[in-house]
């Protein structure tokens, strides 16, 4: 917060000692000025940004259409500085239950952040197959998250019918590419 304000240049010498501007008299001069108060709540943040870029994780399933669980996560991997989690809900996760699968893309130690801190990123999620070829791509644009927002991601990535048509004896290939951009914090 600055605490003093100004115009470093507000006329030239020349002009304000010219006796016929009348700014100075009798080597006197009068300066006025109105300040207006404005409340302030003291809210401000710090963004310390990183060099974006791009980590990769593959997440390999097995007898996916097996699966019993609602949900299931990935094993946590690095990006950046911050640990992460695949969240993928093989029959769906709320309105797309039992028509999509759901994935999203979880910060993995979410509670272990400060109140007021957040993690900036954007990231792209692949279902694919294991010769690499892409069946469904969804990117996301540049996300915060934080405490109360720990993950992102879509409730209808693909149709659950589609996906069976994707699998290559019962095997789910997940990639996740995220980029970690960078962190902010809340000022004292």
């Amino acid at each position: 917060m600055q605490s003093q304000w100004g115009i470093p240049r507000f006329m030239p010498l020349a002009a304000f000692t010219d006796p016929s501007n009348g700014y100075l008299l009798d080597d006197t001069c009068i300066f006025g000025v109105e300040v207006f108060v404005i409340k302030n709540s003291g809210l401000g943040e710090c963004f310390t940004p990183k060099e974006a870029t791009s980590y990769t994780h593959e997440w390999k399933i097995s007898k996916f259409s097996t699966l019993e669980e609602e949900h299931c996560r990935s094993e946590p991997f690095f990006a950046g500085s911050e640990k992460w989690k695949l969240h993928l809900y093989p029959r769906g996760a709320s309105a797309a239950r039992n028509e999509s699968l759901s994935i999203f893309l979880c910060l993995a130690d979410s509670g272990k952040l400060d109140l007021g801190q957040k993690v900036n990123a954007s990231f792209t999620i692949q279902l694919r197959g294991e010769d690499g070829t892409v069946y469904r791509e969804r990117t996301s644009s540049p996300l915060w998250f934080s405490r109360s927002s720990p993950g992102w991601g879509w409730s209808s990535f693909a149709s659950l019918k589609r996906v069976q048509e994707y699998l290559v004896d019962d095997l789910c290939v997940i990639e996740a590419k995220v980029a970690f951009l960078g962190t902010a914090r809340r000022l004292p």
